[in-house]
């Protein structure tokens, strides 16, 4: 009887202790909802505080802003003429404008309009109206002011700071209060001008001696084999119907060690001609233009299509290629020499080979009986097994000199190499 009277006791402490563990789960589950939930509602009243604070910025397009224009603090200023006072209470209140500072003086208005309504609705699709309203220039052409047609191209709008135009120009987007206050506060404006003519007399370049028949993309090709511009402008008689360079160009690159690669390899540089010069900006200005002209700026045959196409740099000189094609290295005397022609094809070798393993090297030579040179003389062609080495090979020797003669380095079509055909200019 002692036994059963045991086994009962023991059978309802288990009982009592399972309940006891049953109850602490579901207070333990209870628990880790409420906490949950607790969560929740905080992430939600984030989630609230945000929308608030989104629709507090907006509610600027509710106001009345044409009565904050006539008490804008720019009325006050005493240096301001009465008409420019005005246009700037303006651009400071209207909820839909925005500045566009940076603009290269060559851009129109027109061109800048369209980029905008293109840059604007490939950020927000569901824009279908055009959202740009108007356009006009600010107080001098280097700013433009934009007014959008509705709040979402506004929106869009803010998002960006500075955007790519035209040429790897980088162009500034801000809001007016922002950019005015910038410029007209004679502190921080002589501030800024300062470091940014420092700046731009350090890394801009003047480049004269220019063929006056090429045009913006044959000198473009031509600056770009030594690094990414960040500026570039050719010169251009606008006196004319049709706009003629005027055979010199402005340009700026990214980095510094393009700089200094481009003034050791182009001064001097023979083209067609003339000889290239180029420089730094002295004290802020640009050097003088190039006077002495070409003969072949009068020549009527520059007029014929045919003829511009035969003067101009292929696009494929600078479509990647596994061959790499060099010119300036040698003159087509040397080339008639079989010591110095071996002596040429082991230096090309020995140095492309260091950017990785060659598949050929082709260089042509005129005839030793005749004397004939074709167009081709003179030119050297490397391709290497891989697009990889040709690359950097195209990189590293572009303005290095060989025998006190700049080299000048582009890409070649392979499959015109394949056939021997080496007749394609650049």
């Amino acid at each position: 009887m002692n036994q059963e009277v045991e086994s009962k006791e023991t059978k309802e402490q288990k009982e009592q202790i399972e309940q006891e563990s049953d109850e602490n789960e579901k207070n333990d589950k209870k628990e880790q909802t409420q906490q949950q939930e607790q969560k929740k509602k905080k992430k939600k009243n984030k989630k609230k505080k945000k929308w608030g604070e989104e629709e507090e910025i907006m509610t600027d397009f509710d106001d009345d802003w044409q009565n904050k224009v006539k008490t804008s603090k720019i009325l006050q200023d005493p240096d301001l003429p009465q008409h420019i006072k005005e246009k700037y209470a303006i651009y400071e209140n209207n909820p839909y404008m925005m500045i566009v500072s940076n603009v290269p003086l060559n851009v129109q208005l027109k061109e800048l309009e369209e980029y905008f309504n293109t840059l604007i609705t490939s950020l927000d699709p569901k824009i279908t109206e055009r959202p740009i309203k108007a356009i006009e220039y600010g107080a001098t052409k280097s700013w433009v002011v934009l007014e959008c047609s509705s709040k979402e191209a506004k929106r869009a709008l803010v998002t960006q700071d500075q955007v790519q135009f035209v040429n790897n120009c980088k162009i500034k987007v801000e809001k007016p209060r922002k950019f005015l206050e910038r410029i007209l506060n004679p502190q921080a404006k002589e501030a800024e001008l300062n470091a940014d003519q420092k700046q731009e007399d350090n890394t801009r370049l003047y480049l004269g001696g220019l063929p006056t028949y090429l045009r913006d993309e044959d000198v473009m090709k031509l600056i770009q084999s030594f690094g990414t511009t960040k500026y570039f402008n050719l010169v251009k008689d606008t006196t004319s119907n049709t706009e003629i360079s005027k055979g010199y160009c402005f340009f700026e690159y990214e980095k510094t060690a393009s700089t200094a690669k481009a003034l050791k390899a182009l001064n001097n540089l023979q083209i067609g001609d003339k000889k290239l010069k180029i420089c730094k900006k002295i004290n802020g200005r640009d050097q003088p233009s190039n006077y002495a002209g070409s003969f072949l700026a009068s020549c009527d045959l520059l007029r014929i299509p045919q003829v511009q196409q035969m003067l101009t740099i292929p696009q494929s000189a600078l479509i990647p290629s596994k061959v790499v094609q060099f010119l300036n290295m040698c003159s087509i005397e040397d080339l008639y020499e079989d010591d110095i022609y071996e002596e040429l094809m082991e230096d090309i070798r020995s140095e492309c080979i260091r950017f990785g393993q060659i598949e050929k090297i082709e260089i042509p030579r005129p005839d030793k009986d005749s004397g004939f040179c074709n167009p081709a003389v003179g030119k050297i062609f490397v391709k290497f097994y891989y697009q990889i080495p040709a690359k950097k090979a195209k990189f590293h020797l572009a303005g290095r000199t060989y025998n006190k003669r700049t080299i000048i380095t582009s890409f070649y079509p392979e499959e015109q190499f394949d056939y021997k055909d080496y007749l394609i200019n650049g």
